[in-house]
């Protein structure tokens, strides 16, 4: 899978909890994390000592700590104070690791990637970007690593090929995602994907659309579990954003 290129978003990982549990201090404790993401990569790579559970969704994981089923769950800071300011009696116990946020897409499909690209940039340049972030995050600070290199396009393909052509045919690009991970995406009370990763993907297809002259363009939030995305089959989405 290649990654958009032109920002990174850098995000913190936390933990949770409803209080220090004295299991903490010998470093023995049940930890919480959603399923298949970083998160849960980073409980079995470097907390040795956690006994980690895997849930299918944050919220199941949020739910275990109140129960007193774990002891703490890790997650990205944004989501874990959306949890936090909707519950009593949970703070921020820690933070551990910095990571980075892309978008996603097939290998060989640089027509795609050059586009989304090229969109992303010009939402960055526009500040469209930071009216997006403050909507989904408040006063978090914004921080951008710009990893652009030499291979990263800075104009919209000429003559689309693969899965931007489809996209430009069908006027629709649709994002892969798991929508149960708010402030970034999660169901409104309409079944509509709502959250930061929907209102940059709005943008994105906005830019494209303007690009290409195509004025009912629509972009799609498509619901997959985090094992479909890690499967990487990309046949019922062109993109990942989640």
């Amino acid at each position: 899978m290649k990654f958009s290129q032109i920002l990174t978003v850098v995000l913190v990982a936390c933990v949770l909890a409803s209080a220090m549990p004295a299991s903490a201090a010998t470093m023995n404790y049940k930890l919480g994390v959603q399923s298949g993401t970083t998160s849960d990569v980073y409980a079995a790579e470097s907390l040795a000592n956690a006994e980690v559970s895997g849930f299918d969704t944050i919220d199941l994981a949020i739910e275990a700590l109140k129960q007193g089923d774990v002891d703490f769950v890790l997650g990205d800071l944004p989501t874990l104070k959306f949890y936090q300011a909707d519950s009593d009696g949970l703070s921020i116990a820690g933070s551990f690791s910095e990571e980075d946020f892309g978008i996603g897409v097939a290998p060989g499909e640089s027509d795609l990637l050059a586009a989304i690209n090229v969109a992303l940039g010009e939402i960055v340049d526009s500040g469209e970007y930071d009216t997006i972030f403050a909507a989904s995050f408040g006063d978090e600070i914004v921080v951008l690593t710009d990893d652009t290199d030499t291979n990263t396009a800075t104009a919209y393909p000429a003559e689309p090929t693969g899965r931007l052509a489809d996209v430009l045919a069908d006027e629709e690009l649709v994002f892969g995602t798991d929508p149960y991970y708010p402030p970034f995406e999660s169901y409104d009370a309409d079944n509509n994907v709502v959250g930061f990763d929907a209102d940059v993907a709005a943008a994105i297809g906005a830019k494209i659309g303007a690009a290409y002259n195509i004025t009912n363009f629509t972009v799609t939030m498509h619901e997959k579990t985090w094992d479909e995305l890690l499967a990487f089959g990309y046949d019922d989405y062109h993109a990942t954003l989640s």
